[in-house]
């Protein structure tokens, strides 16, 4: 007896991975402005321990002008493959965020945002990965443990140096202590009404 089956994703949560390895040449002046800013002002906090957060003005600054225009294209082709019903009209706000040896993220997300991101400027050998948290609250009572539908659980993005990685502001995401001598350090994006 043949027996047809189909199948249907109902509730996909979609992750973008953009490689910008061409903004490289601006990575050195990038990293020295974290450590001088890093040296004048405190840390801004929120999920940020044993580390450093800068405020919210990174995607102003004219030094990274071209992140911010390859970050505005990448958010664009996220917009455009979510079929949203209506334009939007949207700003980036970012910031900077270092873990140092030990420091980590705590489980968050971006709440009234319209999608979020991360854009990786220097990743050390050792450096935890990205973990996203399962966004589906009941899928914690399956008694099946597993990796794949219908399973639940946390899934691991190990980064690399000129990453950008996008993702729904609701998607609560946290990062590993870092194991590095060396500091992690990444640029948080938001996309924002504008």
């Amino acid at each position: 007896m043949e027996v047809k089956v189909s199948r249907q994703e109902i509730f996909p949560t979609t992750i973008w991975s953009f490689d910008l390895s061409f903004l490289r040449e601006y990575f050195p002046a990038w990293l020295e402005l974290v450590q001088d800013w890093r040296q004048k002002e405190p840390t801004a906090g929120r999920s940020n321990r044993q580390g450093w957060n800068s405020d919210l003005r990174v995607m102003q600054m004219a030094l990274f002008a071209p992140l911010e225009q390859a970050a505005r294209a990448a958010f664009l082709h996220a917009f455009n493959e979510m079929k949203l019903s209506t334009p939007v009209s949207f700003r980036l706000e970012g910031w900077i965020n270092a873990l140092d040896q030990g420091g980590y993220n705590l489980p968050h997300h971006h709440p009234n945002r319209l999608l979020s991101g991360c854009f990786y400027l220097q990743v050390p050998e050792h450096s935890a990965p990205l973990t996203l948290i399962d966004p589906r609250p009941a899928v914690g009572l399956t008694g099946m443990p597993g990796q794949g539908a219908n399973c639940g659980g946390l899934a691991h993005v190990p980064p690399f140096a000129g990453q950008l990685l996008l993702f729904p502001h609701w998607l609560e995401h946290q990062v590993d202590h870092n194991q590095s001598s060396a500091s992690r350090i990444s640029v948080g994006i938001n996309a924002c009404l504008a």
